[in-house]
């Protein structure tokens, strides 16, 4: 496909491995969860109970969850950095904390709770890409860690020589949920794209777009007409929409190209 110039990209469950962090399977996690809840207590010495603060992150997402709901928003964003803030402020009134410290225990967090790494061959196929010129963007669910932990996960997989995400994706293309207010399957990510590669007279079927679910990836995708690449890395049924490409692994994307 020689006339692609821009490949989109999912984080999470694509371009990295993960548990999982939606809140269903939080959720079902939960006895999970508070092994790290624990841990986080007790690295910050922070005056709660962790089976306590675990059942009030879980009630605070659904809460943040159904107020936006009601107010119309089919697939809200909760920003996790918010919800570590007002835990910590009602957990310690004495001691009021600042943003930049909740962003620090909930990275803290979610490293317990959710170790990363990259799927086998991502690297590999990011840097070829890159080599090959193609320039690479983001739309994805994330929250204020996803770029933190992409980036560190790039730079130890290069020995340092790639200190930042920006340094494969355009940051002109990037779009993480945290910031648009909404999750996919909405597809204010991919309008948001289309809009800015607009600018720039490239049409949307001169892009690509890679991710793991037929429901949040591809149809939104389609729909705004990119071409579509389902990865599949395990026995599944997908059904909603048909891809222009399914791949069992990362590397078979370069052979497409």
């Amino acid at each position: 496909m020689g006339d692609t110039k821009v490949i989109f990209w999912d984080v999470y469950g694509t371009l990295l491995t993960t548990r999982g962090g939606d809140f269903d399977s939080l959720v079902k996690r939960k006895a999970e969860l508070r092994l790290a809840f624990e841990h986080t207590v007790r690295n910050f010495n922070l005056k709660a109970v962790p089976a306590r603060l675990l059942d009030l992150f879980l009630r605070g997402i659904q809460a943040e969850r159904d107020a936006r709901m009601a107010e119309g928003v089919a697939h809200p964003e909760v920003r996790v950095d918010e919800i570590w803030f007002k835990l910590l402020e009602n957990s310690q009134p004495e001691q009021p904390p600042t943003i930049n410290f909740a962003r620090e225990v909930a990275l803290f967090f979610e490293r317990q709770a959710n170790p990363k790494q990259f799927q086998p061959r991502a690297f590999e196929v990011l840097t070829t890409l890159k080599q090959r010129g193609l320039r690479q963007g983001i739309i994805s669910n994330a929250q204020f860690y996803t770029p933190i932990e992409l980036s560190e996960l790039l730079r130890e997989e290069s020995s340092g020589e790639i200190r930042t995400y920006e340094s494969i994706f355009d940051a002109s293309l990037v779009f993480f949920s945290f910031d648009l207010g909404v999750v996919k399957p909405d597809p204010a990510g991919f309008h948001r794209a289309v809009k800015a590669l607009t600018r720039e007279n490239i049409m949307p079927d001169d892009c690509v777009f890679v991710g793991n679910s037929s429901a949040n990836d591809i149809v939104p995708a389609q729909h705004v007409g990119f071409r579509t690449v389902l990865f599949a890395p395990g026995p599944r049924s997908e059904t909603a929409a048909k891809a222009d490409l399914v791949i069992h692994n990362l590397r078979q994307l370069l052979e497409w190209l």
